[in-house]
Formats: structure tokens, sequence, C-alpha cells
């Protein structure tokens, strides 16, 4: 065979291998990711064929595996995913973490929810839902507090809140209680507290998956959404 020959069945062969591996590509399941944020903040992604992000963070989260969340096991994804936010592990979860938060680990909660996509907003956005306060945002990562309020009965679709159980725009710095611009892991762990509560209005100290509301997203990802919804 002669050098050219043998050049022509080389390219021959290279078109025919990545036809194959475009063929394969394209029979595989595409589509979005489906998002949802935890009560802590922490954000859980699953694409076609996976299992729907509320399902999974619930199963990660339920320790005992009994079928119920309890507060120490909300405590519990709240304290690791603090481990995760406070990069330096000062205790201490600073402006700069907040602001890597928002750009690097969850973007999605200094957007507004438009087909789960939307634009950075600038300036503050954060308001107050349902009669509970949450930190405004500003470029800097923390601001004051805001005293609109969204008309009950409406869903925010700012931040977080289309992606996860409860209407926190910004759940990281949202834990920061008492407005100084850091976030203990007190601070974490209580705010952790209050939103199991919020999600356990009859008190009963148990969450089971079937008491939790759809989300925003779940509810636009429709055939996609958790078994038991």
């Amino acid at each position: 065979m002669s050098s050219r020959l043998a050049a022509v069945a080389l390219c021959l062969a290279v078109v025919s291998t990545v036809g194959s591996g475009i063929a394969v590509a394209q029979s595989r399941p595409a589509g979005p990711k489906m998002l949802f944020i935890s009560p802590c903040g922490q954000p859980y992604r699953a694409g076609v064929g996976e299992t729907d992000p509320v399902t999974a963070w619930f199963a990660k989260t339920d320790l005992n595996a009994d079928g119920a969340l309890d507060r120490g096991e909300f405590r519990a994804e709240a304290s690791g995913f603090f481990k995760v936010l406070d990069q330096d592990a000062n205790g201490v979860i600073s402006g700069p973490e907040v602001s890597r938060y928002e750009r690097e680990i969850a973007p999605e909660v200094i957007g507004i929810f438009q087909n789960g996509a939307g634009p950075r907003p600038t300036g503050v956005i954060l308001a107050r839902l349902d009669d509970h306060d949450v930190p405004t945002y500003r470029e800097g990562g923390f601001g004051g507090r805001l005293s609109g309020q969204t008309p009950r009965g409406k869903r925010s679709l700012i931040g977080a809140a289309p992606y996860g159980l409860l209407p926190d725009i910004q759940p990281v710095s949202g834990a920061d209680l008492d407005l100084d611009g850091r976030i203990t892991h007190e601070e974490f762990l209580k705010a952790s507290d209050r939103r199991f509560a919020r999600l356990d209005p009859k008190g009963t100290g148990r969450i089971t998956l079937k008491d939790l509301p759809l989300t925003v997203e779940e509810e636009r990802f429709k055939g996609r959404t958790r078994p038991s919804a």
C-alpha cells in the first residue's frame, strides 16, 4: 500500500470513529439540570434520569434512614455545609466567603428566576417575604433589612426562593441573625432550627418527604419531580 493510500485509509478510520462517537453521544438523554437549594443553602442538582434533587437531599439528610427528618439531622446538614462555606476554617463565614457562595457554589441566589436562569441583579434585591425578614443583598454580600413584603399567596421568583422549600432569597446571609456581617457556627445552627420549625408548623419534631411543598423549580420540571409529590 502506497503512503498516499495509507493516509486516506487512516482518515477514513478517524472519521468513522468520530462519527460513531457522535452517534453515541446523541443517543444519551439530554436536558437541563434541575436545581434544589436546601433550607441551609446547599445546592443539589440532578440531570435527566437522575434522582430528583429534593429526594436526594432528603435521603442524604435522613441519617438514620427512618423516613423522617428531625431537628438534629437538619442541624447536621447545616453544620456540614458551614464547613464548606468557612473556607479559612476560622469558625466564621465572612463577606468574601458569602460572595464565593453567590458566585461559585450557588450563583442562582443572585439571579431572577426565568426558565431556570436569569440576569444578575444590581444593588439591593432582597425583601421581606411572608413576615420572614431576610438580610438584603448588595455587592459586598451584606446589607440592611428592607420593609417591603411579598403579598400572601405569591411566590417569590428572586434568588434561592424558587429553588427552595422556604421563601428565603439568600439562605446563607439570612443566617446572619445579628446583622454584623459575620455568620458564626452558632448562628448558622440557630437559623437551621428556625427553618425546621417553619417546615414543621405542628411541632411534631419530624418532617417526612410528603410533608414538604413542591418548589417552583419542581413545578417547572413536571414529570421529573419526586415520586411521592
